[in-house]
């Protein structure tokens, strides 16, 4: 470990996630889709989405809209009572699939509280986990 006075460079602050700041939603998008597009962003820390996390954020706005759009589409059928036939099954498989697809990316993104938590098991391992990664230990040798 190096010793003596530290520089001002090594004592600067940098950003950790490359980030900037929270973005707007995009202009092609519908009403609904811009009101999850905040949802989701205002539940994300500052600075957590880059590029190709915004990326990752459309398909998953694209996907809780049709699956908002599902869910009233089957409480108007509960509603009306016609709730027990094929096409209602069909809308709730449906209606399933693209859920799962939401909480995938939503995981992708790290947005929700599960997906930040380190496992017990995995907690001792990822302390003990080199802190260089490979191409730096080349560069170092």
């Amino acid at each position: 470990m190096p010793r003596g006075r530290k520089s001002a460079a090594s004592l600067s602050v940098v950003p950790v996630v490359p980030g900037q700041g929270r973005p707007d939603p995009p202009a092609g998008l519908d009403s609904l889709e811009k009101r999850i597009w905040q949802d989701v962003v205002s539940a994300l820390p500052p600075n957590w989405l880059d590029l190709a996390g915004q990326l990752i954020l459309r398909r998953l706005v694209a996907q809780a809209a049709i699956s908002e759009r599902r869910e009233a589409r089957l409480r108007q059928l509960r509603a009306e009572g016609k709730d027990d036939g094929d096409a209602a099954a069909e809308l709730a498989a449906m209606h399933g699939v693209s859920s799962k697809t939401v909480a995938y990316l939503l995981g992708q993104l790290r947005a929700t509280p599960r997906s930040r938590i380190v496992s017990r098991a995995a907690g001792p391992q990822f302390e003990q986990a080199s802190k260089w990664r490979p191409w730096e230990i080349k560069a170092r040798a």
